[in-house]
């Protein structure tokens, strides 16, 4: 396949990509009873929608990971090592956001569901692992440095327009503070970021059919 057709449909991955991680985002704080999650997660983990909101982010995060690489592929001849290293770390952030939604899909559930293993959400033994800290410590750093440097990257460039990094900077850091701050703040940021996505997504697919 030419590489202008995969452009295309990398535009159209990542604009879906972020509707759908826009819309997990929504609904896990509207239907999952997210206020009682703090005192005990299985409450939200055993409810009938947690496991199809749950695909929704997974999806999601799939079609951006190859959205992202579309991105990559009209910036890389510009944006130098700061384009390849935010291009890198945020890959390899969302394949670790990918991994961690495929435990909540087809582990949380079965441990939650089974009392000799529920206690490993109740007593937070998951929440205090060494193992799980790390990943999260992890998870966080490269989504950070990925976002910081691939939006420098995309402001700097000819390519998209300078609002597409700065919304996607700007939702990222609003939906990372967020559960911090306030839900809402979260959702806001999610929100950002995916009018980020559109934008650059719009712009890819336009580019490609003025080939």
């Amino acid at each position: 396949m030419e590489l202008s057709k995969l452009q295309k449909l990398g535009g159209i991955s990542l604009i879906i990509g972020s509707t759908l991680f826009t819309a997990y985002s929504i609904l896990f704080f509207t239907i999952l009873p997210v206020n009682s999650v703090r005192h005990d997660i299985t409450l939200a983990i055993l409810n009938q929608n947690w496991i199809w909101i749950a695909m929704l982010a997974f999806f999601g995060v799939i079609l951006m990971i190859f959205g992202f690489t579309a991105v990559y592929s009209k910036l890389y001849m510009e944006s130098g090592i700061i384009g390849f290293l935010g291009y890198l770390f945020v890959e390899i952030a969302y394949l670790l956001q990918a991994c961690k939604v495929t435990w909540e899909i087809f582990l949380y559930p079965v441990i939650a569901g089974n009392q000799s293993s529920i206690l490993l959400f109740k007593d937070s033994v998951l929440k205090n692992s060494n193992l799980i800290i790390a990943f999260k410590n992890v998870a966080s750093i490269t989504i950070f440095i990925g976002i910081v440097l691939f939006c420098i990257a995309l402001v700097r460039s000819k390519e998209f327009p300078k609002s597409a990094g700065l919304l996607i900077f700007t939702g990222a850091l609003l939906y990372g503070l967020g559960p911090i701050l306030s839900i809402f703040i979260a959702i806001g940021g999610i929100v950002i970021l995916s009018i980020g996505c559109l934008i650059a997504g719009l712009k890819l697919i336009k580019q490609v059919r003025n080939i």
